[in-house]
């Protein structure tokens, strides 16, 4: 088996379960809600509390196309034998192998701590035919045979039901993940369709979801004639569209144009210098990885060259680049960072294409504490000011997975003092989205309410879904009372003064002090309330 296996398109996904009075219980993690680590902590939690239920079934599953899951499966299952078998040799068990890749790895390592390591726990088989796909993985309770058969079963099923889990294409889609692109969009318009009379909702970047029980897993931009004109989302279309060029039609359109969206803000984060040459090859590499893992092709004859798109590649990064400066294109570019807040878990299968690595200085709590004094201590108001952005940036930039993208930027009549990109495959980071702005106010007064709704306003036009505020003296009562309203409107800005910053002893020390005041927020009465 080739290390090159690679698991896009496929689903990894733990089910707990119990059955209490005739109904069924139960919880599931997936790799389309955690990437990363946290995918790893996320279930091993969730096994650890559960494992407490006599009662509860445990299922680690693979769900996508028949030929690639028994792969995995065959994996799962051989690797398990073996470990046994050093474990009666009284050796070391493994928890990584190079049949699979690092998603895969990831989701190995569960299964093979927790039935080789609980030793009490029976690995069974499950394998459930649905449609065009397999649930295909190893299961186990604590019940009699037949009792825990039936509630596996019943588990699998209901989460079949719930999930209604689909093939497009060569890509698994399930209906929570097929939901979760319309989160945060706005409703611009209700619409029938012309041919079915089905009612659908129109969302901003031009998305489409029918009213409809039996919608299909699509995403289909606005038809010029539902309009009278083009629109963005239309235009976006035929210029993320390969056929042109290539001859190549993917289908599904919808999934190809969103990995698309995420392989070119990946380059847009990198820190190369693209050029023609550089781009179409790497660009040719991504069309080969769609081809094997993801969409179904047809091919076509090719109307414009090669060098013609990459030029609107090239164009579509640099577009995207100045946005992640900090520069006013409101509509495609906001469209990426919407599409990003829940496909980045596509991340992990391009890093491989387009790794967009920065360079980071070793953190120092003493050269910090210098740069805060030194903030502070300041007269002059520019260099005041200046000085305290210093400070935010070293912060920032020591956070994993972010980039300083832009600083002082000019956005119409408003200035951005710092821009944040997100490239991490760090999970929590996530939440707080692909764009962050930054803030910054060494003010000898605490901050007021005025400076927290300047700040709305701009992140309502860039899309973005946190800021951070950077208050070397805090905030007023009533700017921590927007915040909280703010919060509601899925709008987090993250506070944090000169007292909080002299703490920090390690760069795990900044991402851990923003982490812990964005999770603040989100669960503070007034939140939990609304919500």
């Amino acid at each position: 088996m080739s290390a090159r296996f690679s698991s896009s398109g496929l689903l990894y996904v733990y089910l707990s379960g119990y059955e209490e009075e005739g109904n069924l219980f139960i919880q599931q993690i997936d790799l389309y809600r955690y990437i990363g680590d946290e995918f790893y902590y996320k279930i091993m939690g969730s096994v650890e509390l559960a494992d407490e239920d006599e009662n509860m079934v445990h299922i680690f599953a693979v769900v996508g196309p028949k030929a690639k899951s028994d792969v995995v499966l065959s994996v799962f299952e051989n690797e398990m034998k073996a470990n046994f078998e050093r474990i009666l040799a009284n050796k070391r068990i493994i928890t990584n192998t190079q049949k699979l890749d690092s998603v895969g790895n990831i989701f190995f390592h569960c299964i093979q701590e927790f039935f080789c390591n609980q030793l009490n726990h029976f690995p069974k088989r499950v394998y459930h035919n649905y449609n065009d796909i397999v649930v295909a993985g190893v299961c186990c309770n604590h019940m009699s045979h037949k009792e825990g058969d039936s509630v596996i079963n019943g588990v699998v099923s209901l989460w079949l039901e719930r999930e209604q889990p689909e093939l497009c294409g060569k890509q698994l889609i399930t209906r929570s993940f097929f939901m979760r692109d319309f989160a945060a969009r706005k409703v611009i318009a209700s619409l029938p369709d012309s041919e079915t009379g089905v009612w659908r909702l129109i969302f901003e970047g031009g998305h489409q979801l029918y009213l409809s029980e039996d919608a299909p897993y699509t995403k289909e931009p606005l038809h010029p004639n539902d309009l009278g004109m083009f629109c963005s989302s239309t235009l976006q279309s035929v210029l993320l569209n390969p056929i042109y060029a290539y001859g190549k039609w993917f289908q599904p359109n919808d999934i190809c144009e969103e990995w698309h969206k995420v392989f070119l803000y990946l380059c847009a984060v990198s820190d190369t210098d693209w050029n023609q040459d550089g781009i179409r090859k790497t660009y040719e590499k991504f069309l080969k990885f769609l081809d094997e893992n993801i969409c179904l092709l047809t091919e076509a004859t090719p109307v414009i060259s090669k060098e013609q798109y990459c030029r609107v590649l090239l164009t579509h990064i640099a577009n995207f680049r100045n946005f992640l400066r900090g520069d006013d294109e409101p509509v495609i570019s906001k469209d990426v960072l919407q599409t990003l807040n829940s496909r980045y878990v596509y991340l992990p299968y391009l890093w491989s294409l387009v790794k967009p690595a920065s360079s980071r200085s070793p953190f120092s709590s003493h050269d910090l504490q210098e740069m805060i004094d030194q903030a502070l201590c300041e007269t002059d108001t520019h260099s005041k000011g200046v000085l305290w952005e210093d400070v935010a940036a070293y912060v920032l930039n020591n956070v994993a997975g972010w980039k300083v993208t832009g600083r002082r930027i000019r956005t119409g009549a408003q200035e951005i003092d710092l821009s944040i990109a997100n490239f991490s495959l760090d999970n929590k980071l996530w939440q707080l989205g692909a764009y962050v702005l930054v803030e910054c106010k060494n003010w000898n007064s605490h901050v007021d309410i005025h400076q927290i709704r300047n700040i709305a306003h701009i992140s309502t036009m860039k899309g973005n879904k946190t800021a951070i505020l950077f208050a070397s003296n805090g905030i007023t009562a009533d700017a921590q009372e927007e915040i909280l309203r703010l919060t509601t409107s899925n709008l987090s800005i993250v506070c944090i003064t000169a007292c909080d910053l002299k703490q920090l002893r390690s760069s795990d020390d900044c991402r851990l002090l923003i982490m812990d005041r964005w999770e603040k927020l989100q669960n503070t009465p007034e939140v939990s309330t609304v919500i």
